[in-house]
Parts: C-alpha cells; sequence; structure tokens
C-alpha cells in the first residue's frame, strides 16, 4: 500500500512539472516580447540578449550561405551602343527561291536611337544567275536567261530586344540579339518592283570598338525568269566584323 502511495504521488508531481513547464516558457518569451516592447518605446533600440538564441547548426548553415552566395543586383553593360555609328563589311551567301545561290558582299552603317532601337541602310552585290538556264541554251542554242551582276540596296530598323552573356574559353562575352526589319531594291532585270528583307541578328562585343555580327535574313521580291514570275523568297546569311564610332550625340 504504501509504494502504491509513492506512485501514485510520483506521477502527480510529474503531471504538474510538464504542465507548469509550457507555462513557464510562454512566460519567459512574454518577458522578453514585454523588454523588447518597452525598449521600442521608449527609444532604446533592443539588444541582442532580447532575441532567441539561434542553434549552432542554423549558424553554421548560415555562414555556409554566406560564403557561397553573393549579391549580383543590376548587370551594368560593358558596352553603350546609343549615339554611336556601327560600319560593318560583310559578306555570306544568298541562296535563291527562283534564282540560283551565289555570294553576297558588301556592307552596312546603322545608327542607334537608343540603346535598343537603330536605323539601318547596307548595300550588297551579288551575281545572279540561273544554272538550270545552261544545259537548254546549249540544247537550243536559245540564251532566255541573260546572267550578271545584281546589286541589293536595303534600309530598315533595328531592334534589340534581349541582352545576354556568352562564356567562352575562360572569358565572358556580351552579346545582343537584334531583330531586323525594312526593304529596297534589287537592281536586276529579273527583279519586279521592291524588296522586303526580316530576320535574325546576333552581335558579339568582343571589345568597344569591334563586335563580330552574324545574319539570317529572309528576302521577299517578285522575280522573273524563263518565262515564270512570282512571288520568292531568298535566304540571306552573312556575317561581318562592325566597326563602333562614337558621335557625341
Amino acid at each position: 500500500m504504501l509504494a502504491t502511495k509513492r506512485g501514485r504521488q510520483a506521477l502527480a508531481i510529474a503531471a504538474v512539472a510538464i504542465a507548469i513547464a509550457p507555462a513557464e516558457v510562454r512566460a519567459q518569451q512574454e518577458s522578453a516580447a514585454d523588454r523588447a516592447g518597452e525598449r521600442a518605446a521608449g527609444g532604446a533600440p533592443p539588444r541582442p540578449s532580447d532575441e532567441p538564441v539561434p542553434s549552432c547548426l542554423d549558424q553554421s548553415i548560415v555562414d555556409e550561405l554566406g560564403q557561397s552566395l553573393r549579391p549580383r543586383g543590376v548587370q551594368k553593360r560593358e558596352f553603350l551602343k546609343r549615339g554611336k555609328v556601327q560600319i560593318l563589311p560583310r559578306g555570306g551567301m544568298l541562296a535563291g527561291d527562283l534564282l540560283s545561290t551565289s555570294y553576297l558582299a558588301g556592307g552596312a552603317i546603322s545608327f542607334f536611337l537608343t540603346e535598343d532601337l537603330g536605323i539601318e541602310a547596307s548595300f550588297d552585290v551579288t551575281h545572279v544567275a540561273l544554272d538550270l538556264d545552261r544545259p537548254l541554251a546549249e540544247f537550243t542554242g536559245d540564251d532566255r536567261f541573260e546572267p550578271g551582276l545584281g546589286f541589293l540596296a536595303l534600309g530598315g530598323l533595328l531592334w534589340s530586344p534581349v541582352h545576354a552573356k556568352m562564356k567562352m574559353g575562360e572569358s565572358i562575352v556580351h552579346a545582343d540579339f537584334l531583330l531586323a526589319a525594312g526593304g529596297g531594291r534589287l537592281l536586276h532585270d529579273s527583279a519586279q518592283g521592291y524588296a522586303f528583307d526580316g530576320g535574325l541578328l546576333l552581335d558579339l562585343f568582343v571589345s568597344r570598338l569591334v563586335t563580330l555580327r552574324f545574319e539570317l535574313r529572309d528576302l521577299v521580291l517578285v522575280q522573273e525568269a524563263t518565262g515564270e514570275t512570282r512571288l520568292t523568297n531568298n535566304l540571306m546569311a552573312t556575317a561581318g566584323v562592325g566597326l563602333w564610332l562614337p558621335t557625341g550625340w
């Protein structure tokens, strides 16, 4: 009987201790909050001792993250295009729709009104020919298509919606993706009316004065050859080296 009473007393004491412990913890937290509120009301800054002490594990995680993470913020561009002129000699090929594929050589000059918007004028030379006409001419003795040089003069707008950074080797190269649209004329007897072009361009800024340009454009115009006249889509693929000149504008 004595052992049973002692066991009941021990259980009762344990239950009371368990009930009192959370209340004491809450009382300590409320007391710390009250002290912090009193200091804030009195204008005194809160003391570090008023804040809960982090565990060693939490502090080690914070230290590791602080060593591995660095705030990046807004990255500045290495080169600004606004108010500058770009002179671009270029070369490549013109894949004809109705006519034969040939070289394309020339250049362009552009001026950027803002960082993203510019105007461009270009002049290129290509050889306009129809390879399928040669066997027919040899067979019939009648040249139905006269090959020769064609001069392509275009003007239009450049828009740069995307600026990117690319890793090449051990260095970071800044780049701009541009959209081009414009129109002009192909000066050749096979061309009928005006021509229109549009495409995608990539500028790689290798220095503050030099840019590598890669272009892929679609040249749309009406052409006539060997009695056939239709709307054609001609692919222009070129590459060039651009030189930037400041204007003080």
